[in-house]
Parts: C-alpha cells; structure tokens; sequence
C-alpha cells in the first residue's frame, strides 16, 4: 500500500461532531433566558423541509428524518459538492456578519 493509504488509515479512527439539524433560529439573549419547560420556539422553514446532516459544522448531506429503533436517523437524498462541504461554515459565517452589520 502507498504512503498515502497508510496516512488516511490513520485519519480514519479520528472522531467528529456529527449534528442532524431540522431548523435554526435567532434569538435575543433575554428570551433565552425566560426559556422554561413547556416553552415553545419556532425554528425557520417548514415541516416538509430536508433536514441537514453537519460534520464538525458543515453541511455535508441533506434528507428526511427517520426514527431508527427509538432513535432518530436520516435517509439521504443528497450529498453536498466537496466545494460546499468545505466552505459551509465559512460562508455561513461571513452571511451573520453581513446581516449584522
């Protein structure tokens, strides 16, 4: 095996963040603070909306949301673009900015 395939076998075992993400909002930090049980907060888009699969903060797939033996899942139906898998979180990060400003 090359010097390459040796050093990705290496990578392989390395352990990431892994978020399925169904909506995302903002909010003011003085409503987070009344937050209490029984407190309801409405998250942007739809139902019928694909949720996102984020690795270490970036979008990486996009699908529905299963219930796998008491647990959630998802079942893909796409992969992002390796470009888009890489810049996610950066662009994501410069639209805050600009839209805070």
């Amino acid at each position: 095996m090359s010097s390459a395939g040796n050093n990705l076998d290496v990578l392989k075992d390395i352990e990431l963040p892994v978020m399925l993400r169904f909506g995302s909002t903002r909010m003011s930090l003085e409503d987070l603070i009344r937050l209490n049980t029984g407190s309801v907060v409405e998250f942007e888009g739809s139902l019928s909306d694909p949720v996102e699969l984020l690795v270490n903060g970036r979008v990486i797939a996009r699908g529905e949301a299963v219930i796998v033996q008491n647990s959630y899942g998802i079942r893909i139906s796409e992969i992002a673009a390796p470009r888009d898998r890489v810049f996610s979180a950066d662009t994501a990060a410069d639209n805050v900015t600009q839209e805070e400003l």
